[in-house]
């Protein structure tokens, strides 16, 4: 009897060792600083309720980390800088279905670029538009944001991408 009751301890053990070391070995770390985590980013904002603009931000309010993904909060200023209070949320989940974020990120097979996957052909539409210079940079943060809120708030509304 004794043997028994050996085995059935061994197991359980075992089976706690096992549940240990599964656990450590799915630990998630707190981010590093090119890391994005979504639970972050949809948190509110206290910044005031602007109304939208389609002016770009000047280029030095474009704020991108080392490895050319932009910091959470970062984002979330220019979004609040150019979209309605009401279209944050939906603007910044947006650029992560799209871009993950990624200022850089440019779809092989439409040619859409930066953070909101703008075709090229909007894009020079809309920065003519807006009175941009014709060779506004689409993979700067801060303009890539105004242009899609131009694109949002000037007639094509959210409907003009598909990961709404």
């Amino acid at each position: 009897m004794s043997f028994h009751r050996f085995i059935h301890m061994a197991g359980w053990a075992a089976v706690i060792l096992l549940t240990i070391v599964g656990f450590a070995a799915f630990n998630t770390s707190a981010p590093r600083a090119g890391e994005v985590r979504s639970e972050a980013i949809l948190t509110t904002s206290e910044a005031p309720d602007p109304a939208p603009a389609t002016t770009a931000a000047s280029p030095s309010s474009s704020v991108e980390l080392e490895t050319g993904w932009l910091d959470s909060v970062a984002f979330r200023e220019m979004v609040n800088a150019h979209f309605a209070a009401s279209d944050v949320n939906q603007a910044v989940r947006l650029a992560w279905c799209l871009s993950r974020f990624d200022a850089d990120a440019i779809d092989p097979s439409t040619g859409a670029v930066g953070l909101f996957q703008i075709d090229p052909i909007d894009w020079s539409t809309a920065v003519a538009d807006m009175g941009l210079p014709a060779d506004a940079d689409p993979f700067d943060p801060a303009v890539n944001v105004a242009v899609a809120a131009h694109i949002v708030y000037g007639g094509s509304g959210w409907g003009y991408w598909s990961c709404v």
